[in-house]
């Protein structure tokens, strides 16, 4: 939930005040109070849209709320999901698609994370787990967020899916799935995960009691490589033109193409962006290439990237981890289950981090960017371990590198002071370097 201004600082930080301090005593109210704040900050998207923003990104902003507040809020015909498992199997079945990171991101945009992260560490999950995944926990364990029927992961690219889920699985007594994805990205892992996806159908069916729609998936699936290759287009349409984004839009976007991928107004989505971004104003400011999630709540980092003539994010690899056209894609919709185990398998943030250092490069060449910003998010040991080799890497192919640690989620785990100041620094030399 984005807000903008002083003013709305003030009003969403009481909001989340009141969600804090009843959530011991009455768990209940709580959730309706959200519930009811994610409605009408979804009704607010669509009816009273940000005009800083470019058509795509108002559509993207309010795609964003309302898959996320449909899923939230309908316990029954939902699931948890992790980034990156595709969803158009549960799509095709009518169930709705919600990822742990989209939760926690709805909370921390309410300012009322705090109180959900504390809940967690009180029910044992340390402080040093990712913060994505204790604020869903916080949420499960306080009986603010109500049982699903199934939960379902994969193994790319979060190392806390597993805990995670187990633990759904168990407080909830309801049907898991978890897909394994090997490290090779051979066609020999293709057709396993294929088989893993195909074993996963029946266990969805029992839990939501209906069959699925093999046409539908079919329709899903081809909308999806077709959504796919329009977004892969939009990468030269970004270079050199002003976005008109934000970092809550940026991270909004990717969830879109995560949660939302098969649908048409996600189609519509991606062919708005490329109209949007090859007409927009020439951009004199900073490009910026961003590696993994952002702290879009720190109002001093958005007061440099948000609408601004400074500096912009030009892209980012999660919204494009399938950005290695060089590997093709050798199944279409006639195999759905092999496409979309391709596109788990051939997720740059699968395999070694060569993969995502080789994305990263790609996309900085490709929009012109000055450089990029490597954030290490609290508690994912995949991007921190990698950080330096990015860094030295894309610095050996020209692109200034800056790695910043912090928290995508909780705000007390942000030392915002120190980020800030680095970050201007690292604007300014940009700016210098051109």
């Amino acid at each position: 939930m984005a807000h903008d201004g002083k003013l709305g600082d003030r009003v969403v930080g009481w909001y989340g005040r009141v969600a804090a301090d009843k959530l011991e005593k009455n768990p209940g109210f709580v959730s309706g109070w959200l519930d009811f704040g994610y409605k009408l900050m979804t009704e607010k998207s669509k009816r009273l849209p940000d005009g800083n923003l470019h058509p795509s990104g108002q559509k993207g902003y309010a795609l964003f709320m309302q898959s996320v507040v449909d899923a939230y809020t309908d316990p029954d015909d939902s699931i948890v999901t992790s980034i990156f498992l595709p969803t158009q199997i549960f799509r095709a079945l009518g169930v709705k698609p919600l990822t742990a990171e989209a939760a926690a991101a709805f909370v921390s945009g309410a300012q009322a994370e705090d109180a959900f992260l504390a809940n967690a560490e009180g029910a044992g999950f340390p402080e040093t787990y990712c913060s994505y995944h204790r604020a869903l926990l916080g949420l499960v364990n306080s009986g603010v967020f109500a049982p699903r029927k199934m939960v379902a992961s994969c193994s790319v690219a979060c190392d806390a899916n597993n805990l995670t889920f187990r633990e759904l699985q168990r407080r909830w007594d309801c049907e898991r799935a978890y897909i394994d994805v090997p490290y090779d990205t051979s066609d020999d892992s293709v057709h396993y995960v294929a088989d893993q996806l195909r074993r996963m159908v029946p266990v969805a069916e029992s839990a939501y009691g209906r069959r699925l729609d093999h046409d539908k998936l079919r329709q899903l699936v081809a909308t999806s490589l077709k959504t796919e290759q329009t977004l892969l287009r939009t990468i030269h349409a970004r270079r050199g033109h002003y976005l008109a984004n934000t970092m809550t839009l940026d991270m909004m976007e990717m969830l879109d193409f995560q949660l939302s991928l098969g649908l048409p107004q996600t189609d519509a989505l991606a062919e708005q962006m490329l109209r949007d971004f090859t007409s927009a104003d020439a951009y004199q400011g900073v490009n910026l290439v961003w590696a993994h999630v952002s702290p879009y709540f720190l109002g001093s980092l958005g007061a440099m990237i948000d609408h601004s003539l400074t500096s912009q994010i030009v892209a980012s690899d999660m919204m494009f981890h399938q950005a290695l056209p060089e590997e093709g894609k050798a199944f279409g919709a006639d195999e759905p289950f092999e496409a979309m185990a391709e596109s788990m398998v051939k997720s740059c943030y699968n395999g070694p981090a060569s993969r995502r250092a080789h994305t990263l490069r790609r996309l900085a060449e490709e929009t012109a960017a000055d450089g990029v910003v490597v954030f290490c998010h609290w508690g994912c040991k995949e991007t921190a371990g990698a950080a330096q080799y990015f860094k030295r890497t894309l610095e050996e192919a020209g692109f200034p590198t800056l790695v910043l640690d912090g928290d995508g989620c909780d705000r007390a785990n942000c030392m915002e002071g120190q980020l800030s100041t680095r970050f201007s620094a690292f604007i300014e030399m940009l700016r210098a370097r051109r």
